[in-house]
Parts: C-alpha cells; structure tokens; sequence
C-alpha cells in the first residue's frame, strides 16, 4: 500500500502543478480574447487532437501491452514508434508543400501559412514524446513523468503570457503559444532522451510489429470513433450554432480538464502497476478495492466542482459567465473515464482489442441521436448533455466486455452514484436559490452511500500494517 501511495503521489506531482499553471492559462487567455476568437482557436485544437490521436494508430498502446515481456525494450520502441513516425513526417511534407489548403482545413482561411507549417513540424514531435512519456511510464519513473509534464504546461504558459501581453490579442495568440510552448517543450525532450533514438543496435523485427499491429488495428478503428465522439460536439456546434457556443463550450471544457489531473495521475501509474499485478496473478479484490476507492475519490471532486462552480467561472471573465450550466455534464467525462480505467482491465488483460470497436459505437449512437435534437436548439447545452450521456454508455459497454473477459466484480455502487451525479449535472444547469445548499447535501449523500467502500479502504491499510509489522518481527529475530 506504501509503494502504491507513493507512486501515485509521484505521478500525481506533475498533473497537479500543472493544474495550477492551468488555472492562470485558462484566464488569462479568457481575459484578453472573446468567446468568438476563443472558439475559433478551438477549431484548430479539435483538429491538432484528432490528427495527434489518429497518427499512433494505436500502437502506442501495443507498446505499452508488450512492454514487460519484451526483453529489448529500446528495440520495441524503436520499432513501435516507426510506422506514427513515418505518418508522422508525411503530414509534415503536406504542410510544407500545400499550406494554403492546411490553413484553409484549420483556420478556414488561406492566409495563414506559418501557423499550417508550424502545425505539421508540431505533429512529428507530439509523435515523439508520446513514445518518450509511454516509457518513462512504464519504467514507472513517477517523478521525472511528472517533472516533464510540469514544463510543457509551463512553456506554453510562457507563450501565452508573451502573445497575449505584448503580441496580439485574437486566436491566432492561442494557435502560436501552444505551438511555440510545445515546440521548446519537445525539443528540450528530444535532446534530453536522444539515447532512445540512437539507432546503432536498431533491427527492423518484423514479428513483433506484426504482433503489435495485430493488436493495435482494433484500438484504431476504436480510437477513430473514440476521436469523432471527442469532436462531434464541437463539429455540431460550428455546423448548427456559433463560434460564441463553442467559446463557451470550449471554456467549460478547460474547467473540467482541470479534474483530468486525476484522470491523468490515476492512469499514469495504474495501468503498468494494473498490468504487473495481472502477471503476479493478484485477487481480484484487490483490482475492486481500486476501483471502489477511485470512484468515491471521483465522486466527490465532482461534487466538490458543483458546490464551488460559481467560484469556478470567475477565472474566467464575465463574457464566460453561461459556461457554470454547463459545467456539471462536462465534468462527468473526466470522472466517468477515470472510474472505467478499473472496470476495463478484462478487456486489455485478455488482448481483445477489437472490443473496443464496440465500446465506441455503443458511446457514439447516443452522442449522434442526442447532438442532432438537442444541439440546434439548446447550443452548448445539448452538446454537454450529449457528452454526458454518451459517456455513461461508455462506462457501461467497457464495464460489460470486461466482465465477459473475465474480470468480473460487482459495480452496483458505480450505477448509484452516476445516476445521482447526472441528476446533479441536470439541477445546476438552472439557476436556483439554493443550489449551494441542496449541492452540499447532495455530497453528504454521496459519502454514505459509499461508506462500505470508507471501511474497504481502513480494513485494507489495517492489514498492510499488521503485515508490515509481521515481516520486521521476522527480521528482528
């Protein structure tokens, strides 16, 4: 439990700090640009993810499958980041050799060729520190993955502060720090880590890349559903609303990214520490205990957002002050992801990929049915809801062939409480005279019901200690 503890604390460093450089971005872009250019900004970050996402193909999560049982380790990287890199350094040429037409797709403009050059130069290093960060977390490095994820936040918050204060002030201020701030972020990565790309004792092993494309070619098409329920609110919002919705969209988004510094820490450590457990053939209380522990965790950070979203929103400006209805549905993907880290396990445990195509279609159909009603009349609104909604399916499909897979525990609590969380999601999106209160006592609730988890958690640390104990009375005699 002490091991456990204090990898999740190292690699919970980073995304904290990083929350906190966050929370002076997020403002002090706000501050300067108006929801309108706001949004367009967000356009170009839709499709920076989208494409970032896409290049991996998912090999970077076979890679992370065939880590422990791989004896060269920097020969399966090497191989593992070939085919995203050559993707990689093809948009690269795109960029270079058409950037009116990159611009026009990104900025719906042709005017603006050093931003669609400086997007492709972007996407081969994004390529390259995905793979750095996989293996610094697989060796379960957790101070040094946190250190490195402190300054690429902190360099695009140097960029920022410099565009907006002394530059200009519309969205291309947002495009150029991100780019910039990733630029110098991945380079410093780059010369840090140059020994993984040192190519000396390089061979092309064409079995392992085929194992790893076998395994990779389901998260693909997972990954692509996975990226368009990522982006359909957004799309939908350009299609049948305006840039001052997605503005608003896009700043409620920033707010509840802020609760992904769980999402990102719990992750982190949890899937080399939930893959080593799996080869030690640990009891699946254990793998319970987690997830029981993290949704109780998740539970009341999201209560805990809905109780201070008032205080929340003042980051923002008064242009921002509609994102706090909506606040409480985008929270929920951040907290619903997290808790299905734990429940998923069967799934990659058993290397059934290809169910993960199903995870996404099942996320998508209510996405689609739910933004096609909903987002022409409500705005924001009805792509939030949409969001929510979809991502409780998610829970409930990876939950679902996890269990057929083999790792099975009940999950009746996790129903409970994300039923009431989404009712909670639904009452804050008015305004009421007294939703501090009845948002208190909603987290009251929230903890009673999970109790029996509250008692898991000491019996466990109880047992650790007398087990601790134990082994030093050995040692003494």
């Amino acid at each position: 439990m002490n091991n456990f503890l204090k990898k999740l604390v190292g690699f919970s460093i980073g995304p904290f700090a990083g929350a906190l450089i966050s929370l002076i971005t997020i403002p002090l872009t706000t501050y300067f640009i108006i929801p309108t250019e706001y949004g367009k900004a967000s356009m170009f970050t839709l499709f920076q993810t989208i494409l970032a996402t896409l290049l991996f193909l998912g090999i970077d999560q076979a890679y992370s499958r065939e880590y422990h049982s791989s004896k060269n380790k920097l020969n399966l990287l090497q191989n593992a980041i070939l085919v995203p890199f050559l993707l990689a350094i093809t948009i690269f040429t795109i960029c270079i050799v058409i950037p009116q037409f990159v611009s026009l797709v990104l900025f719906d403009s042709k005017a603006y060729k050093l931003p669609a050059i400086l997007f492709g130069l972007m996407t081969v290093l994004i390529v390259m520190e995905r793979f750095i960060m996989v293996s610094i977390r697989m060796q379960e490095k957790a101070l040094e993955y946190s250190v490195i994820n402190i300054l690429v936040k902190l360099t695009v918050l140097i960029s920022t502060f410099v565009f907006v204060a002394f530059i200009r002030r519309d969205f291309l201020a947002v495009v150029y720090s991100a780019i910039i701030g990733q630029l110098i972020a991945d380079i410093y990565l780059l010369i840090r880590y140059r020994r993984l790309f040192n190519l000396k004792e390089f061979f092309f092993d064409k079995p392992l890349v085929s194992k790893m494309i076998k395994f990779a070619i389901p998260i693909v098409i997972a990954t692509s559903l996975a990226s368009l329920l990522h982006s359909l609110d957004r799309i939908a919002l350009r299609a049948w609303s305006d840039f001052y919705q997605i503005g608003i969209f896009t700043a409620a988004l920033k707010i509840a990214a802020i609760l992904s510094i769980i999402q990102t820490s719990f992750t982190s450590f949890w899937v080399p520490m939930a893959y080593r457990w799996h080869d030690e053939g640990k009891n699946i209380k254990y793998f319970k205990i987690v997830s029981d522990s993290v949704l109780l965790l998740m539970s009341i950070v999201f209560v805990g957002v809905l109780i201070f979203k008032d205080l929340l929103v003042t980051f923002l400006s008064a242009d921002y002050i509609d994102t706090k209805y909506i606040i409480g549905f985008l929270c929920m993907q951040p907290i619903i992801y997290t808790v299905s880290e734990t429940t998923q396990l069967g799934i990659v445990f058993s290397r059934k990929s290809i169910l993960n195509i199903w995870v996404s279609v099942v996320s998508i159909i209510p996405n689609v049915l739910i933004i096609y009603f909903m987002v022409p009349k409500y705005g924001a609104l009805g792509a939030s809801i949409a969001t929510a909604v979809s991502y409780i399916f998610f829970f409930t499909a990876r939950t679902y062939f996890s269990n057929k897979c083999g790792m099975k525990f009940s999950v009746v609590k996790h129903y409970i409480i994300m039923f009431i969380l989404f009712i909670a999601a639904i009452f804050n999106s008015f305004d009421w005279p007294n939703v501090v209160l009845a948002n208190t006592l909603l987290l009251l609730i929230v903890v009673v019901i999970q109790v029996s988890t509250i008692k898991s958690i000491r019996t466990l640390i109880k047992e650790r200690n007398l087990s601790s104990r134990s082994t030093d009375l050995k040692e003494l005699s």
